[in-house]
């Protein structure tokens, strides 16, 4: 990682150690362009297997910072003089202090080219183990290359564009809902007996099969809603938005970057086709319940004319027995 063009952080980015957080780190505290703040909270120093793990070295290749170019460390809060050993497991803080704060000064550039054309050196932890980097369980520093700010835009194209279709599908639920609850009150609606005496047949049968229909679109309706109410709650989906806050809106370089352009396509095609199912199931409901709701009013109007001529024919035998 060229840390020189790493910009100030504007926020706290979150380091993860087997999908725990376990630290935060500020790039450039103070607008020093050669540092970094480390922030740990006291918790973290509770979870198995974390103790060994937990050193400035880990730190720094989490971030993507070789142990190399660290000049010195030390604890903000006891304000004690600068440690240069990186590898040794750090101790948690007091019981009543909520946060181990490390202040990580780095080398110069030049310093820093020429500490990592060294050949290496043993390390300095005597665990049985490699250390393990306390970052996703996949990544592997060594394969960590800078990353140019088109392809940072980019990646934050894709996520917004993904963000914009889960809006549109969240907004196409909400509407779908409501249409679903008005089919199945059209599906399971009956005539009063006044119409259904004076309802023509054909407009009944008409009125029946567009209730039918009904009945036949709502699992699409319910297949959407389903599957738009769980879209955002999938392992895939909260990975990529941990992934956005811990590397893309801080600037945080990783390895493997085509896989992870892979998943964010894989993901926005997704969401296109949840969408476009959606927008298709939609329609289609929205036609039936209008056209059901046009057959019963085309069946109350023809009943309602019946019915008055029914009256007409029987007050016109009554006047004409009167005057007999």
């Amino acid at each position: 990682m060229n840390f020189s063009n790493q910009p100030p952080s504007k926020q706290w980015s979150v380091l993860k150690f087997r999908g725990e957080t376990i630290a935060e780190v500020w790039f450039k505290p103070d607008d020093n362009p050669m540092a970094l703040l480390f922030r740990i909270p006291q918790a973290t120093f509770q979870i198995p297997g974390i103790d060994r793990r937990l050193t400035v070295e880990n730190l720094l290749k989490a971030v993507g910072v070789a142990a190399g170019a660290m000049e010195s460390w030390r604890d903000v809060d006891t304000d004690g003089p600068g440690v240069t050993g990186s590898g040794h497991s750090l101790a948690p803080p007091p019981p009543d202090v909520t946060h181990l704060n490390l202040f990580v000064s780095l080398k110069p550039p030049q310093a820093a080219a020429a500490e990592e054309s060294r050949p290496p050196e043993a390390p300095e932890t005597d665990t049985g183990h490699p250390p393990e980097v306390p970052q996703t369980e996949e990544s592997d520093p060594a394969d960590v290359q800078e990353i140019d700010e088109a392809t940072w835009q980019f990646l934050e194209g894709r996520w917004n564009a993904i963000l914009g279709l889960e809006a549109g599908v969240d907004n196409l639920r909400i509407s779908m809902e409501g249409l679903r609850a008005e089919m199945d009150a059209a599906a399971r609606k009956t005539l009063p007996l006044d119409v259904k005496v004076n309802a023509l047949s054909a407009d009944v049968a008409q009125w029946t099969k567009a209730k039918g229909r009904l009945h036949y679109a709502a699992p699409k309706a319910r297949e959407f809603i389903h599957r738009a109410t769980w879209a955002t709650g999938t392992p895939e989906r909260k990975k990529l938005m941990e992934f956005v806050e811990s590397h893309i809106q801080p600037r945080v370089p990783f390895p493997r970057i085509e896989e992870v352009l892979a998943q964010f396509e894989g993901l926005l095609k997704d969401r296109q086709a949840l969408y476009g199912q959606g927008m298709a199931a939609y329609q289609e409901c929205k036609s039936l319940a209008a056209e059901c709701q046009t057959a019963l009013r085309t069946l109350q109007s023809n009943a309602a004319a019946n019915a008055s001529r029914k009256s007409g024919g029987l007050g016109s035998k009554g006047k004409s027995g009167r005057r007999a």
